[in-house]
């Protein structure tokens, strides 16, 4: 299943039916080192290209670092230190900009790579992750824990609320949906970019999981829904309407074990990517195939 069965799904009160179920990961990769200067030390976000074929990754004490997502294997560097405090999330707007959140200054930084030239934009409220879509910069306010949405002058166009709620932590956008993942509560809340009002709530049942902090999520193509648990080192899987499915992973600083992640996303060939704060690493995992399990 692709988004738009994806969509379908959580437009039809995330029922599910008859799912071809593959939550069997294997470990696929641990991006390599880069070389050049200091590696990765506290990586915090992993975004991707429009095409898939590259992995970003925001490193909170200063540096932007990018790999192929098939074999990560190191490619351009941004290290910006003494410019970027602290970078918490990335996307690229442009085919020689990028643009990064900077929690320490609560600004967009729009980085021209070719010139290294760097614009900042104060924000009014202390920013999250982010995601670029149709010109649009949605940002997670980290104070009030909403979505705001901003247009090309930096000007806010809307703001998609957490209401009764507690705020938001994570939020992703698939297709022409918002997904949100509201802590406390325990709950997945859909929107329509079109629309600021919610279309659906899922309350995840986080008792049955033990789910602890949940602190990131994704959803994959069968609508199955991953939260990422940074003290339990783990991430929980949940069907579509919120019922507990199954853990994944262990916690712990071997390959393959998870040590405090902080935030997980899925790429366009459906390998989980798990950023771990504990660990200083990124941790790929692939699905398993029905020819190798066992193997």
């Amino acid at each position: 299943m692709r988004i738009s069965a994806l969509i379908i799904l959580f437009s039809m009160v995330f029922s599910f039916g008859a799912v071809a179920e593959n939550l069997n990961f294997r470990w696929y990769m641990s991006l390599k080192k880069d070389k050049r200067e200091n590696f990765m030390r506290q990586p915090v976000f992993v975004a991707f290209s429009g095409n898939g074929k590259k992995a970003y990754v925001v490193d909170a004490k200063g540096k932007l670092f990018s790999y192929t997502t098939d074999y990560g294997t190191p490619g351009a560097a941004f290290f910006a230190g003494t410019v970027l405090k602290k970078p918490i999330s990335m996307a690229r707007i442009a085919p020689s900009k990028i643009s990064v959140v900077n929690r320490e200054g609560k600004e967009i930084a729009i980085v021209n790579l070719k010139t290294k030239k760097i614009e900042r934009i104060k924000l009014p409220f202390i920013p999250g992750v982010f995601y670029f879509k149709d010109s649009l910069f949605y940002i997670l306010d980290r104070s009030s824990g909403d979505i705001v949405v901003l247009n090309a002058k930096f000007k806010e166009v809307k703001r998609y609320l957490h209401g009764e709620r507690d705020g938001f932590i994570d939020f992703k956008i698939k297709g022409d949906k918002i997904l949100a993942l509201s802590p406390i509560k325990k709950e997945v809340v859909l929107f329509s970019l079109d629309s600021v009002k919610p279309e659906k709530v899922v309350k995840l049942d986080a008792d049955r999981a033990k789910l602890l902090i949940p602190v990131s999520f994704d959803v994959d193509g069968e609508g199955f829904i991953f939260i990422c648990d940074n003290v339990a080192g783990n991430v929980k899987v949940f069907y579509p309407e919120g019922g507990f499915k199954t853990v994944i992973f262990e916690k712990g600083q071997k390959k393959g074990e998870l040590y405090y992640p902080r935030y997980i996303a899925f790429d366009k060939h459906d390998k989980l990517w798990i950023v771990e704060e504990g660990n200083g690493r990124v941790e790929v995992f692939d699905r398993e195939r029905k020819n190798e399990k066992g193997n």
